[in-house]
């Protein structure tokens, strides 16, 4: 889950910090600040995406408006948290967690390392069964629209994989490489475990990504404080 970094309350034109009367109103911000990705699962949301409330709007009506406790998120992972969390506690959240070390990704899906320590591993293990991360199939049984995706997108990083190995030491073909993920970075990630150069340009590429929480290969730092 890469971890994000959604910055501080934007300016309006006047200088001063914005205050949102709806909380829609911050969606190009969102987009703006950490790009039209989910923030659970990394699907590209360009033109589906929903404002999260990480604290429920039911548990804490002073935060439904509040910037600090907006993400953004899929129509699935958004519609299944619901409001199952009262608040932040006893989950990891990407926007304050290093959540980069906590999952592994393959062709056949999310689970959550065995190797964590007993306390991180249970924080982790609450978010992803909050938003079902790994889920299959939707309640109607059909397959489930994140795993359609992203098993769409660990084939396209595979060939794309097979197409840099062809001319590895070209930086376009680095600057390509990078451009061509469009989501599910991790996935990514785990796919050019082997090439730094590879896994820095797919964060940086995209806005929002909390760079401190990778060393200087771009490897998960297994801490979960920033």
């Amino acid at each position: 889950m890469r971890p994000i970094k959604r910055g501080p309350v934007p300016q309006g034109s006047d200088g001063e910090n914005k205050v949102y009367t709806q909380y829609g109103q911050a969606k190009d911000d969102l987009k703006n600040s950490i790009g039209h990705f989910c923030s659970y699962c990394e699907m590209n949301i360009c033109n589906q995406s929903d404002i999260e409330h990480v604290q429920p709007k039911s548990s804490n009506e002073v935060l439904i408006n509040s910037w600090s406790n907006f993400l953004l998120a899929c129509k699935s992972c958004n519609i299944i948290k619901s409001d199952n969390n009262d608040d932040r506690d006893g989950y990891v959240f990407p926007d304050e967690h290093n959540t980069s070390f906590l999952f592994e990704y393959n062709e056949s899906g999310i689970s959550v390392k065995d190797d964590l320590p007993e306390e991180v591993k249970t924080l982790a293990l609450a978010t992803f069964n909050l938003v079902s991360l790994n889920r299959k199939k939707d309640t109607a049984g059909r397959t489930d629209d994140r795993a359609f995706a992203r098993l769409k997108s660990w084939q396209k990083a595979q060939v794309s994989l097979n197409d840099f190995l062809e001319l590895p030491n070209e930086p376009a073909m680095v600057r390509q490489t990078a451009r061509s993920c469009d989501g599910f970075f991790s996935m990514w990630l785990q796919v050019f475990s082997q090439y730094p150069e590879v896994k820095r340009l797919i964060l940086e590429e995209v806005k929002g990504s909390a760079m401190e929480c990778y060393d200087a290969q771009v490897k998960p730092i297994e801490r979960l404080e920033r």
